[in-house]
């Protein structure tokens, strides 16, 4: 059951934010009431904890799995279904402004979680410097078209920051050795 509630409460989390999704509609979700989802997990931190630990490991696993350049993986992240199909996307652009509001614990749990997103997209593109910026840029473009009420708008903010990102990279490329 613990699996089942991190796993639904990921999906709702991804869906609405932590606000929105709530404990009690993560129990409800699975079949329990609120206060079972105790029975589970010591607080609503703890499970947020667990959530996103789950989640951003899954995250890093999707960079290091795939049979793609890093090239390709960032147009897969930079892209129209992506930002429409939120829940079954990357939890970051959904709780990183609740998580800036959390406690520590969370903080640091979200902390550990990014940096093994930002090892793994190091690992894809072997350029560990710039793996963070790629990131932040990434994942704030996402968060910004997922605001944009209609795709085309959406879709220029992407696309701005693909080409931003490859920009960067290329001129930023190690010399041929």
């Amino acid at each position: 059951m613990r699996r089942r509630l991190v796993a639904e409460g990921g999906r709702l989390i991804k869906e609405r934010g932590v606000q929105g999704a709530g404990v009690d509609g993560v129990a409800r979700a699975v079949g329990l009431s609120g206060a079972a989802l105790y029975s589970h997990f010591k607080s609503k931190q703890d499970f947020l904890r667990e959530v996103l630990r789950e989640e951003l490991g899954a995250s890093a696993r999707r960079f290091l799995a795939a049979n793609a350049t890093w090239e390709e993986a960032v147009a897969r992240y930079l892209s129209l279904p992506h930002v429409r199909n939120a829940a079954a996307g990357c939890v970051l652009p959904a709780v990183t402004p609740d998580v800036a509001r959390s406690d520590e614990a969370v903080r640091h749990a979200f902390g550990e979680g990014l940096a093994e997103v930002v090892r793994a997209l190091g690992e894809k593109t072997g350029r560990h410097d710039e793996a963070l910026g790629v990131v932040a840029a990434a994942l704030g473009a996402v968060a910004l078209a997922r605001a944009l009420p209609d795709d085309e708008s959406a879709k220029q903010v992407l696309d701005s920051t693909r080409a931003l990102i490859t920009a960067a990279m290329k001129v930023h490329a190690p010399a041929p050795e």
